[in-house]
């Protein structure tokens, strides 16, 4: 790959701006100033820095992080601000995108790659990765609502869910685990048992959870093993 291809997806500006740091000499290539911003690099075994800090080579992103609510989940939007806002532009450059969608008033964790087979999935109903959620609501779910979604819940327009797990707390507080990932599915889902959903935060998606960004707006990267768990 070429030295200023890769700086400038790891956002370190433009082309234009790029070809300025190794200008400046304030790009090395294994100790050795750059001098071409055309230089040819191996990701594997070079080591470029930018005033003295390691650029990370890796290519291909697998993100947790914990969204906000009051953001929409998807790379750009015309009028609503991002999750994609609240993260490095080197993601964006990538070519890292959500997967899945959280609603813009919900809060929890979301997932990101530019792996697109990973990321598929994930997603994929077929593949039934537990996705539990915490809720709030308002009203009463009866007890015909709450084993309708234990069995698989039918909903006012058709859409037939999956059997979904669910533990009903004081407070009209709930936990609920679905498999799937339809359009506004939870919410609809209590709906139609009952209630009305005023608060959604998202705690798993498989074994993946928000430890490590217990706050709104962390991200890390996703360890190893919690990758390879979703091939398998």
């Amino acid at each position: 790959m070429r030295l200023d291809k890769l700086l400038s997806n790891k956002a370190f500006g433009s082309r234009k701006e790029v070809h300025q740091l190794i200008k400046e000499g304030r790009v090395l290539v294994n100790g050795v100033k750059a001098t071409k911003k055309d230089y040819s690099i191996s990701l594997k075994t070079d080591i470029i820095t930018v005033d003295g800090v390691r650029v990370s080579t890796e290519q291909q992103y697998y993100i947790k992080f914990h969204k906000p609510a009051g953001y929409v989940t998807a790379v750009e939007d015309p009028v609503h601000p991002v999750v994609m806002d609240l993260l490095p532009l080197e993601f964006k450059k990538m070519g890292v995108f959500p997967v899945g969608r959280l609603d813009k008033d919900t809060e929890g964790l979301l997932l990101l790659t530019n792996d697109g087979v990973w990321g598929h999935s994930i997603i994929n109903g077929h593949k039934h990765v537990p996705k539990v959620y915490d809720l709030t609501y308002t009203g009463t779910l009866s007890d015909e609502g709450i084993q309708r979604i234990r069995e698989g819940i039918l909903l006012g327009d058709g859409t037939q869910c999956k059997p979904a797990e669910i533990e009903v707390f004081d407070s009209n507080q709930a936990r609920i685990t679905i498999q799937e990932g339809k359009y506004h599915q939870v919410k609809r889902m209590i709906g139609a048992a009952g209630g009305e959903v005023t608060y959604l935060k998202r705690l798993s998606v498989g074994p993946i959870t928000l430890d490590g960004v217990e706050k709104p707006g962390q991200f890390t990267k996703i360890d190893t093993v919690e990758i390879d768990g979703f091939r398998k």
